[in-house]
């Protein structure tokens, strides 16, 4: 079993130093290394005056208290849609076309295309598994198989 131990050397690393550690057995694992920043390297956090603020995901709003995220109804009902179009074996194309013909809109208020259903698909992936937990997916599953 492999020991480890972290030093915090003050003051000028020797090579005696390193020499005694060597011929107790231990071998370099890591060298971490610091420095005081000159005055004109400093970084100043962003203030809420300087801050961008990145829309939430696909998917999801800002809730009213301003602290959280919480589901967006319209946003999340196209994100099942697309997801029960993929599942269908809908090509992308096919399914821009569907989402104008419902009526859905992207954020910015533009019809679907193809590229921006495909830009969809990563946030797709991250929702994919809550969605495929929700009621709502099992109740439209399950509609969806009965027979005619």
């Amino acid at each position: 079993m492999a020991q480890r131990i972290r030093d915090t050397i003050t003051g000028e690393l020797t090579l005696d130093y390193l020499v005694q550690r060597s011929a107790a057995g231990w071998k370099i694992a890591s060298i971490e290394w610091t420095r005081e920043a000159p005055a004109e390297t400093t970084v100043s956090l962003p203030t809420p005056e300087t801050a961008t603020t990145e829309p939430p995901p696909y998917g999801l709003q800002i809730a009213k208290d301003g602290q959280y995220l919480e589901e967006n109804p319209l946003e999340a009902t196209v994100l099942m849609l697309i997801l029960e179009q993929i599942v269908k074996e809908k090509r992308i194309s096919e399914i821009a076309v569907e989402l104008n013909h419902a009526g859905h809109r992207t954020r910015e208020g533009a019809l679907w295309s193809p590229t921006a259903v495909f830009n969809l698909l990563p946030r797709l992936i991250e929702a994919g598994p809550s969605i495929l937990k929700s009621r709502s997916w099992t109740e439209r599953r399950a509609e969806g198989s009965k027979p005619n």
